[in-house]
């Protein structure tokens, strides 16, 4: 699965490479991005279907706001990892997506995927921001901050994810977790996040 794009970022061309190949020779990244898609669905056809909907894993890298327009996303990027995720979703897969960096600028293209079949977890993206858009259309998880849990207070933790709680969990579909691996975290902290979590969000 995947975004076709980051298939070549990641493992082709190089970020500089394929970012340099949407203005010097856009026809040929689109050529070589669809000759990927056309081998991934190729890959999913040949999978059985699923009726116990097991999760697929995918993080996405140069999609966000932060690596291009959302011209250059419209025509480059979301054209092949909407059809990725359709097909996830045809086989009976729920697709677990990581959308890396902030993703608050695409939150709209997110509401083209079937409702309740997918799984975000959200990085730098405003939260309070997707809740608005895509409401109960999609069910999140993150995104306590790797900093917080790093340096911040029991409070500070405790406080956050009552916030968080309080508004996107609202109406269910919230996962609450970090933002990113959080390598050097204060474990008091993490301790923190999971049982004010357990304590508090309860649905009533």
């Amino acid at each position: 699965g995947g975004a076709p794009f980051d298939a070549v970022s990641d493992n082709l061309r190089g970020m500089s490479g394929t970012m340099l190949d949407m203005y010097r020779q856009p026809d040929k990244l689109l050529e070589l991005c669809e000759k990927i898609l056309q081998r991934t669905l190729a890959r999913i056809a040949a999978m059985p279907q699923r009726n116990d909907h097991p999760r697929a894993f995918m993080a996405l890298h140069r999609g966000s706001d932060g690596f291009m327009s959302l011209k250059q996303f419209e025509k480059f990027y979301w054209p092949g990892l909407k059809t990725v995720i359709l097909a996830l979703v045809d086989k009976g897969v729920t697709p677990a997506i990581f959308f890396e960096g902030d993703w608050t600028a695409r939150l709209e293209y997110l509401a083209e995927l079937p409702p309740g079949k997918v799984l975000g977890h959200f990085d730098s993206t405003d939260m309070y921001r997707a809740k608005d858009v895509l409401k109960n259309h999609m069910c999140f998880r993150g995104n306590v901050p790797g900093s917080l849990l790093q340096i911040g207070s029991v409070q500070e933790v405790e406080e956050y994810c009552k916030t968080l709680i309080d508004v996107v969990g609202k109406g269910g579909g919230l996962m609450v977790c970090p933002r990113v691996v959080p390598d050097e975290a204060k474990p008091e902290n993490l301790h923190a996040m999971i049982d004010f979590t357990k304590k508090y969000g309860v649905y009533r």
